[in-house]
């Protein structure tokens, strides 16, 4: 198997991991952690018969990938040392925009820095799930 090959199955299995991490996860977190803000703030929510799954396995399914594509940008190593901090920039980029919500949003602050927090930990989860499959199955 060549080189390039090799790293495109690091990849792929890299995302699809990902993507089983983030999807439970944020189930999890939106589903039962967060339930009761969600339910105490309902009139500022979609109703439930206007959600849109499909559109939220995609964003799941794009960020997983998203990683599993610049994690080798970023310089795999065969003992993950990369991964860390590239988790953790990660993290920061994806938490960034979350604490904001509270300057536009109509919630509590509660419910940004849960955002914040639960972005942070995606990013840098799904960083280091990336890192440990990638380097297994893409040639180092």
């Amino acid at each position: 198997m060549s080189n390039n090959s090799k790293m495109m199955k690091g990849m792929l299995l890299g995302g699809a991991v990902a993507f089983v991490f983030v999807f439970i996860f944020e189930f999890l977190v939106h589903g039962f952690l967060m339930k009761g803000l969600y339910d105490a703030t309902i009139s500022v929510w979609r109703p439930q018969a206007e959600s849109n799954m499909a559109v939220m396995f995609l964003g799941q399914i794009l960020f997983s990938l998203a990683v599993a594509f610049f994690y080798p940008i970023v310089g795999p190593d065969k003992e993950c040392k990369k991964a860390a901090p590239f988790g953790f920039g990660l993290g920061l980029v994806m938490a960034m925009p979350q604490i904001a919500t509270y300057s536009y949003l109509p919630i509590p602050m509660s419910i940004s820095l849960f955002w914040t927090l639960a972005a942070f930990v995606k990013a840098f989860g799904s960083a280091l799930i990336v890192a440990k499959v990638f380097n297994k199955f893409g040639g180092f």
